[in-house]
Formats: structure tokens, sequence, C-alpha cells
């Protein structure tokens, strides 16, 4: 359920602050009745170069504080699979050499999920678009200018999701210089991850947070999951966003921007290679994160008419701010 709320002063979908790496914060009593109460013991740290939080509620201190250490390695063990700034990591062995051999089940998974939603959106969402990334920000380093036209062509011609080979022993790109990126699904995907976790260790009312959110049931005092969320280009709130058992992505080219103006910016259009301008910002709620983070990206990339085809068939919600700073709710969950 998504609602109008009166504007105040946060940033994009965010609770409270974040602490240092690893860190399990102190916890506080939450009373439920006069005759229960649980714990809540929260895990705060960076993953994947976003803040990063996992709240947890439980009726045992030290388990609960367990349990957020074992979420915490298991963040870490996946980070380290995807991330594109780890020397050794599964995608920048597989960038550097255009081939990974005997890739981890994880990464045959959130190749295979990447390669289901460029499907869906019918090249919207590509994996394969770090040869735009890599072309813009050297332009802008060397020449505070977007790459030329020649420059966008030959990057272009490397992007390319069905170029994409996966095979269980073996995932390789058809063309050689081909690289990809994984930051728009892989937080969704980890978030995931870590909640089904959670579920299965007997954790029914949690939020998990890093870089996308997903609620598992509902808050402990029985409302439902709350979340602020502001306009790109300044701290203020334009609404709130209430779920249960959803996951919540918002994209917004204004997040990483190449220039002052904002125009130039880290989501791209994969078929003209230019920086995607449709929307100033998306919010989509769906039953995952990865597909929530996937769909707010290629929903930036395609126009509205099309993003609504797209949720109405996967029954996902979502909403834009238009350039004229216009709240719209296409669709709800």
């Amino acid at each position: 359920m998504i609602n109008n709320y009166t504007q105040t002063r946060r940033r994009l979908l965010k609770i409270i602050g974040v602490a240092s790496i690893g860190a399990v914060s102190g916890t506080a009593l939450v009373k439920l009745t006069k005759d229960q109460a649980l714990h809540k013991v929260t895990w705060k740290g960076i993953a994947l170069g976003s803040q990063a939080e996992i709240t947890i509620y439980h009726s045992n201190k030290k388990e609960a504080k367990n349990i957020l250490q074992d979420s915490y390695k298991k963040l870490s063990n996946l980070e380290n699979l995807f991330s594109l700034y780890k020397e050794n990591s599964q995608l920048s062995i597989l960038n550097k050499n255009g081939f990974i051999e005997q890739p981890h089940p994880d990464m045959l998974d959130l190749f295979n999920l990447s390669q289901k939603y460029a499907k869906i959106t019918n090249g919207a969402f590509d994996i394969t678009v770090q040869p735009l990334w890599n072309a813009y920000s050297k332009a802008f380093k060397e020449n505070n200018e977007p790459p030329s036209k020649i420059e966008i062509e030959e990057a272009l011609s490397l992007v390319d999701w069905k170029s994409i080979d996966i095979k269980k022993n073996i995932i390789r790109y058809k063309k050689p210089g081909m690289l990809s990126t994984l930051n728009g699904i892989a937080q969704g995907y980890i978030t995931d991850k870590i909640s089904e976790n959670l579920i299965n260790l007997g954790i029914n009312n949690t939020l998990v947070q890093l870089g996308e959110y997903r609620g598992i049931g509902d808050h402990p005092d029985g409302r439902p999951w709350r979340l602020l969320l502001s306009n790109p280009e300044h701290t203020e709130s334009i609404g709130e966003i209430e779920f249960t058992n959803a996951a919540l992505a918002t994209s917004a080219g204004l997040g990483t921007p190449f220039d002052l103006s904002g125009n130039y910016h880290h989501i791209f259009d994969p078929e003209n290679g230019h920086s995607a301008n449709k929307q100033l910002q998306v919010s989509v709620l769906a039953k995952t994160a990865a597909e929530a983070d996937a769909l707010a990206t290629a929903f930036l990339v395609l126009d509205q008419e099309n993003s609504e085809k797209i949720a109405s068939k996967l029954k996902v919600g979502f909403e834009i701010l238009d350039h004229n700073r216009n709240r719209k709710i296409i669709t709800s969950i």
C-alpha cells in the first residue's frame, strides 16, 4: 500500500543512519503484550557500496546477535562473488578473462535471473552496460563532457545480454571486450538470500535493508513496515510507502551523476547508450528484492506504457516521480 505523507527531512528510502561495518548495535526491548517482549537487535554496515541494515526481533538477545553475525558472513561471501571492484570476485574474473569456469551456484543463479529480467523487459535491463559506464566515466574525468558519438557506438557494440553463454560449468562472453555489472540486481539478490536464511531460522518479523528493502511479515507491533520516500534532488520527503511481506527498490539517475546537472548518470538505455531520463525516479514494490531491483532500473529506461504492461503482468506495484516533480502511483501490489 502506498500512502500520501506530510513532507519531512529525509533521504531516499532511509530509516536510520549507518554504523561501522559488521557492527551489531545496541539492543532495545519491544513489548508486544504484558506477557511477551522481544529484543530489537540491529546490524549496520556497508554492502556493495551502500548503507546496509538488518533489524530482527527475538526473545533471546544473544541468539539474535549470533544470527546477525551469521547473516553478515553470508552477505560478505555473496559480495565477494558479485563485486565489480574486488579483483578476485567471480565477476571481476569473468570480466578480465571473458569467461569463468565452475562458477559458484549463486553466480549462476544471479546471471540466469539477470537474463530472465533482460528478456521480460526486452533488454531495458541489461547487465552488460559496463562498457558504457567506462566510456562516460573516462570522458567526464578527462574532458568533463560526455563521450563522443563514436565512443558511445563503440561501447554499445559490446552491450548485448544475448551474447552471454551460461552453462553449469562455465559463463562466457561471446564477444571479446564485453563487461558486466551486477549493481542493478545484486543488492536485491543478496537481500533475498539473507531474508530467506532468516525465515529458515524462524525469524518472522524482520526488515532487511541491503541497498534494497525486504520486509518479512509485518512490524512486531502489528503494523506494516513504513519507509519515507524522498525526492532525489533534495532531502524533502514526497510520501510514505507501507508494505508487508514484500520488497521495495528505488532507482534514480541522480543517485550517481557524472555531471552537476544530473543529465548524465549511471543508468543507461542499452538501446542508444544515453543516460535514461524518462522519469526522475521509479519505485517498485514486488515479492522479491531482486525483482524490485531489476525492474526499478528497467522502468527508468522504458516509457510508462511499457513499464505498466510489465508491472501488470508480473503483479508488482510501481510509482514514478516525473520531471515535473509529480508523484504518480501507476500500479499497486
